[in-house]
């Protein structure tokens, strides 16, 4: 689960960069996210003696945070005329680690409540 996690983490920071390269080269780019926006609480930080930190966040949060970053990432990035480069590398991501969050998501919430890359509301599965 941690390596699946770190790819999509990776696919979110691709995502990023891809942002800030079509603003780079189209000033007039909109980045206008699906409605509706999934409202998320940041996760709290933990300061370390030795001065190293990191956030306080079990894998199905991060899982939860990483699925809304794609599903905007993608709904954003589609509206590219022409997708190349960076666009398409983050697009392919996003649409291949989505599902894969969801599922990390989904086994640790049961029944919760999430939106899917049409922006429509979906619930996660019952365990069986």
């Amino acid at each position: 689960m941690s390596q699946t996690l770190l790819k999509g983490a990776i696919v979110a920071k691709n995502i990023q960069t891809a942002y800030v390269m079509k603003l780079t080269d189209d000033p007039s780019f909109r980045m206008e996210k699906q409605e509706p926006v999934q409202k998320l609480n940041e996760p709290n930080l933990l300061i370390f003696k030795d001065g190293s930190f990191r956030f306080d966040q079990t894998p199905a949060q991060q899982a939860r945070a990483l699925m809304e970053e794609m599903r905007q990432g993608i709904h954003i990035l589609q509206a590219v005329s022409k997708p190349s480069g960076m666009q398409l590398i983050a697009l392919t991501g996003a649409r291949e680690y989505w599902p894969k969050m969801r599922d990390i998501f989904c086994n640790a919430n049961p029944n919760a409540r999430y939106y899917d890359l049409d922006g429509l509301e979906q619930f996660c599965p019952n365990k069986k």
